[in-house]
């Protein structure tokens, strides 16, 4: 398997830029899509987006409401053949769940340091219920090797209208929130694991800050 992300151009992939256009188009048919604070992504320069998670859709949600591109972390099943062809075009890069991935964190220290933006899942795993599960450091250890903010993001919709499990579009408005950046450098450019699990804290925190906003809007 060729573990290497795509790299990084000028230009951007036009099927990647298509689906930027076309998804919250898609998305508005369905019932809605809102997207807040995007003022806090830096416009160029390497950042980290830590979000929480909720459907398949989260990557594409995510992608949509960026003015930039982003590239993912994406476990190494889903790059079999054709389907691995066009997520890689779409900036996902393979990493081997269940341990650490060494060569996946250096090739993503690269491309944070190169100006890219990198979205990562701490959760791990979908929520089942929509809650917020435990962080894992990765994120914040990438941001802090790379020297580069963490971005904390927040979605809502996205379970309902691609639940786990179902195989078509349902009906749901889709909300995306980014809140402002975090400086892993707080602690130092190789914080110990006790650092790492504070600043994890702190964009569990700002995640959570973000949902309450989200849930306060819709009252």
């Amino acid at each position: 398997m060729n573990r290497k992300p795509e790299p990084p151009r000028r230009w951007t992939w036009p099927h990647y830029r298509f689906v930027q256009y076309s998804f919250p188009r898609l998305c508005r048919l369905l019932g809605g899509w809102r997207v807040h604070g995007l003022e806090n992504v830096p416009e160029e320069g390497g950042a980290v987006i830590a979000s929480n998670h909720l459907s398949f859709l989260d990557p594409v949600v995510v992608g949509s409401a960026l003015r930039r591109r982003t590239y993912y972390f994406a476990k190494a099943e889903l790059f079999v053949p054709i389907f691995g062809w066009i997520i890689r075009k779409c900036y996902a890069f393979p990493v081997e769940r269940g341990g650490a991935d060494m060569t996946a964190a250096k090739e993503a220290i690269k491309l944070l340091r190169d100006g890219e933006l990198l979205t990562m899942f701490p959760e791990g795993t979908r929520s089942r219920d929509g809650r917020l599960q435990e962080l894992s450091t990765g994120a914040a250890m990438l941001a802090a090797r790379a020297g580069v903010p963490i971005i904390p993001c927040a979605m809502r919709g996205t379970d309902v209208v691609m639940p786990i499990g179902a195989k078509f579009f349902h009906r749901g408005r889709v909300t995306v929130s980014f809140g402002a950046p975090i400086d892993p450098l707080q602690y130092g450019e190789k914080p110990a694991k006790q650092e790492l699990g504070r600043l994890t804290q702190q964009v569990s925190d700002a995640i959570l800050g973000l949902q309450a906003q989200q849930e306060q809007a819709t009252r």
